[in-house]
Order: structure tokens, then sequence, then C-alpha cells
């Protein structure tokens, strides 16, 4: 990276960009977002006023501190946001989007969606920023949230999400400075460059819209809290499964293919995915960020290759993490390992299907 790149390069352009972007660590080339949705529109409207006093009080709160934010409303969130109105209305659609997915993944795991304690009649709230900066210094001020490497987070303490745009990430702003740089020379530059970065922004910033409304929702509707006790391998990769391959079709775990299968089947072939105990193992994600970027890949795959494959089993091992559930006086909670064999079976047995089948998917040869 050292040696000058020709800007009427189109190719040495090209792999300028990727190499910068791969310093993103999560970041992943896709396709951008689109505003259309199976789901149809939500309603998109400007108000103040809402029944829930609770909200009204933690959204005045926020506006107080953040004066440029607008609000936005749909069927089932509340925005606070200081992007363009056109930005927020189509996060909006994505957000509704996620709701439906979901409820699609509790259907087909016969998990009936409830109401978590104060929330009953309520709205989400998400918290979308442009700058990167202001999302940090919120995840302080209100979370004390300090991890600098985050896009986006859920707070269950708080009952909100909050993420930044993609396109205020320092490795795209690199790219972008770089062009603005060549152009202010006077330098050709190639306009397929400049949508690449559009691309890649848009639907790195659907993704994180919908992980975070995943662990959310998933988490206000009681299906699996965002609790340290639970697994961290099912909570990340429930709302990883949910990325979507393309934002133009519907994404959810019962889909063969999600955001991170190209990256899992890259994996895959150099032998690198984490094994299924290894999963179990995790208290905290990876600390490396490769070994970090395989842990949510895997997880997230095997989580979708679970409710496709065996739907009764992953609903029977969501329940014994859930809340609600209690045991009897002479019952062991169970633990790691064996709640998973207890829902699945051997472990082993397991892994080697699941490996067989998506060897199968990725046209690699079996073992």
């Amino acid at each position: 990276m050292n040696s000058r790149i020709d800007p009427a390069d189109s190719k040495g352009m090209r792999i300028a960009f990727l190499l910068l972007l791969m310093a993103a660590g999560t970041f992943r080339m896709v396709s951008p977002p689109v505003q259309d949705s199976e789901a149809g529109p939500p309603i998109e409207i400007r108000l103040r006023g809402d029944t829930d006093q609770d909200l009204e009080r933690r959204i005045s709160r926020i506006l107080d501190r953040y004066p440029d934010m607008r609000r936005h409303r749909t069927t089932r969130f509340e925005i606070l946001s200081d992007m363009p109105g056109e930005d927020a209305a189509l996060h909006g659609r994505l957000l509704e989007r996620a709701a439906h997915a979901v409820e699609d993944f509790c259907d087909r795991l016969d998990m009936p969606l409830s109401q978590a304690a104060g929330h009953e009649g309520g709205r989400h709230l998400v918290i979308a920023f442009s700058s990167r900066l202001d999302f940090l210094s919120f995840a302080g001020w209100s979370d004390a949230v300090h991890a600098r490497w985050l896009a986006g987070y859920f707070s269950p303490a708080n009952g909100h999400m909050v993420y930044h745009h993609a396109g205020d990430n320092p490795a795209v702003r690199r790219v972008s400075d770089r062009l603005a740089m060549f152009e202010e020379r006077g330098e050709p530059i190639d306009p397929a460059q400049r949508e690449a970065i559009d691309d890649f922004v848009d639907h790195q910033t659907a993704s994180v819209v919908i992980h975070e409304a995943v662990h959310m929702l998933l988490h206000q509707h009681a299906i699996l809290t965002a609790s340290r006790e639970n697994p961290i391998w099912l909570v990340e990769g429930l709302a990883g499964s949910f990325e979507p391959k393309e934002t133009t079709e519907r994404f959810g775990p019962n889909r063969r293919e999600n955001g991170r299968t190209l990256d899992f089947r890259r994996h895959l072939a150099e032998g690198r995915v984490p094994s299924i105990a290894s999963l179990l193992d995790a208290d905290t994600t990876p600390s490396d960020e490769r070994d970090r970027a395989m842990f949510y890949d895997g997880s997230a795959v095997l989580c979708s290759w679970l409710v496709r494959n065996e739907p009764e089993g992953m609903a029977d091992y969501i329940r014994i993490w859930n809340p609600d559930r209690t045991w009897s006086d002479d019952e062991d909670v169970p633990s790691g390992r064996i709640a998973f064999e207890s829902a699945f079976g051997a472990i082993e047995r397991l892994e080697r299907r699941w490996l067989d089948s998506e060897r199968a998917a990725a046209g690699l040869p079996r073992y």
C-alpha cells in the first residue's frame, strides 16, 4: 500500500479500495439495500406525544442532548436520527422487515411472541447517528459502552438499540478522501469506484440495523434475552443469521444463505471453521479480529442450519435459556455442551451432518 496507485487505473483503485475496507474487520463487500420490501412500507409520520410516558421521557432526554435529531415513527419503532429524512425512512422499512422476519422465525419454531414487562403497547426505541463520534459519545454517556470497534449495539438495561451510518467508518472515509484528493487534482475517477463505496456502505449499514434489531426484538419479546448467562454463540449467531445476503430479498434463518454465508464458505474451504464444541465453550467473542469474524460467521451459519433442519431441537434449546423457564428442585439446570446435546443429540454426529451439508452447498468435497 506504499506505492502510488494511478487513479485512472480502475483495477488498481478497486484493489486499493478493497484493501482499505478489509481494515474495518467485520465489514464485508455485499450489495445495497433498496426501498422496496415485501413487508410493505411502514407508516412514517413526524409528531410528538405518545401513550408511553416513560418512553416520552427517555426521548425528551435524548433530544435535549442531541437537538439535531428528528423523530420518526413506524408501526413498531420510534426512531431518533440526525440522518436525512430519506435515510431514516429507509431504515424504518428495514426495521419493519426485520420484525416480519422475526415473526416468520418464531412461527417456524412454534414459539409465540410475547410482550416483555413494561413494553406492551409501546414501540421499540432506535437511535441512529450519522457521525461515528456522536455514536461513541452517546454510547459512553447513556450506556457506559466504550468499545470503539462497534458499529451498533442493543442495550437491554435501557431498552434501545443504537448505531451509526457505515459511511462514517474510518476505513470508508479514507477511501472517500483518497478519491476526493484525486478529483481535486483534476485526475479522472471511474464512477464505478464511487458506486462500489456506496453499495458497500448501504449494505453494511443495513446489516447493522437488522442485526441489532433482532437482538432487541428477541429480547423484548422474551424469546432469547440478551443476558450474559445465555450462550454468546446463540445470541450472536441468531442475530447474524438474519443479516441479509441481498436486501432486495427476504432474509432470516429460514433462508439457505445469509450475509455471512460467503465468508463462512471461504473459511470452510480453508479448513478454519470453528468446531461446535468451541462455540459452546465460548464465554465471550474472541478478541482477535480474524477469530472473531470466524466465530460470528460460524455461529450465524450454524444457527440457520439448525432452524432449517432441526426446528424442534432449536426451539427446545432456546427455551432452556428462556427467563420464564423454571426448574424443579431435583432438576439440574443444563449448561454448555450438556444443554446442546439435550436438544440435538451427540455433538460429533450433528457436526458431521452440518459440515457435510455445508460442503455440498458450497460445492466442496466431503471428508
